[in-house]
């Protein structure tokens, strides 16, 4: 008996490289392990992507996936025949569900990078606890997954966990996949709801990531000197407007034009490259005297459509933070904080809530202005953008 079980044992690789033990289940089998809901496989992650290493964690896991099921009381309902619940489980089964959702999310005009994101989270959830029918999925694994992400070493940092702050990004977008997963009727309750871990002591929203001073952009914009122009434009186009990386990346000559005599960006959605966060996000901002002066016009009028075709946001981010780090600026600055550079210079020269909104492609959470509030004429901006100065006060 014991070898027609073991002869059904085998290795298995998933499509992230991970191996797994995979059973089959014959009648013998389930009678033996006391599985009486007719499934037709049993897997277990092995946790590595070594076969050197699987081979070595196989045995135990089987060992494991004996003992670990006692026997119980035989249903007394109809079953399905193994086949059907064979097919049913891996149509079911999370990586063909997360597959459909993908899908679905990329019609509804899901931003790529976002769909990236939950993929990747849901992938450590795959490696962590493993693929299978996503109704089995219990509380148990949903506290595993947590507890096992909250001691993943800190990427390049030796003995440093993950921040609490990213643990529970990675649980929001599983709990987000599962949500869905409840809303289409796959399951009935979503398992990772409420379990991200909650942080006693709160902080201003303003601390989490500082801005620039006027020190640290004129350094920067030193250090941009010899850089390659698609860096630097991108570089001064989010200083002095306060745009995200991403749309600026994206920017077509189209996007740049004149209106009533004002030299205009406008963020948007046109080109089948161009994405925006949210609604929002479109806008017309008017072009810094200094973004005039270092040639953004010029740049414009030498190129067919993307001003940029060959920038990446992630490429241009990563680039950046070795310019901090020479530069010494840091650690809680990034690219990004021009963004919160240019909301904390609106905020300190006292300018209209409305005002600064209109600029960074922000809600103003009034339906006074987002809804009945038509686009504003940037020529109202043009002295609000101009606040924005390498030098003088600290911003």
């Amino acid at each position: 008996m014991i070898r027609r079980m073991v002869q059904k044992m085998t290795l298995m690789q998933d499509r992230h490289g991970t191996f797994y033990l995979r059973i089959i289940l014959t009648n013998e089998l389930r009678k033996r392990l006391g599985i009486t809901n007719g499934q037709g496989e049993y897997r277990r992650s092995l946790g590595t992507k070594s076969k050197r290493e699987a081979a070595k964690r196989l045995p135990e896991a089987y060992v494991h996936a004996v003992s670990s099921h006692s026997p119980t009381a035989t249903s007394n309902r109809p079953r399905a025949t193994p086949n059907k619940l064979v097919q049913r489980q891996r149509k079911h089964c999370l990586s063909k569900l997360l597959v459909s959702h993908i899908k679905l999310q990329e019609l509804t005009g899901v931003l790529p990078k976002t769909l990236n994101s939950r993929q990747h989270s849901i992938s450590l959830l795959l490696e962590c606890i493993g693929d299978k029918p996503v109704d089995l999925y219990t509380k148990a694994d949903a506290r595993k997954f947590r507890d096992t992400l909250a001691n993943t070493p800190k990427k390049g940092r030796t003995g440093k966990k993950i921040a609490v702050s990213t643990l529970n990004v990675y649980l929001s977008r599983v709990q987000a996949f599962f949500n869905w997963l409840e809303d289409e009727g796959y399951v009935t309750t979503n398992v990772f709801r409420n379990i991200k871990v909650k942080v006693a002591v709160k902080r201003l929203q303003s601390s989490y990531r500082d801005a620039f001073s006027s020190k640290d952009l004129t350094n920067i914009s030193n250090a941009l000197t010899d850089t390659r122009i698609d860096r630097r434009l991108v570089t001064y186009i989010c200083l002095f407007s306060g745009c995200r990386i991403s749309e600026a990346v994206q920017l077509s000559k189209d996007d740049i034009y004149q209106v009533d005599g004002c030299w205009c960006i406008h963020i948007r959605q046109e080109k089948p490259y161009q994405r925006l966060k949210n609604q929002s996000s479109e806008r017309v901002i008017p072009v810094h005297s200094e973004l005039i002066r270092i040639g953004l016009v010029e740049h414009c009028a030498s190129v067919e459509d993307r001003l940029f075709p060959n920038a990446k946001s992630a490429a241009i981010s990563q680039w950046f933070r070795k310019v901090l780090e020479s530069l010494e600026i840091g650690p809680k600055k990034t690219f990004h904080s021009f963004r919160h550079t240019v909301a904390n210079t609106m905020k300190q020269n006292g300018v209209d809530v409305s005002l600064a909104a209109a600029l960074l492609g922000h809600s103003t959470g009034t339906m006074t202005y987002d809804r009945y509030g038509k686009t504003l004429n940037p020529e109202a901006l043009v002295d609000i953008v101009e606040l924005i100065k390498l030098e003088g006060e600290t911003l």
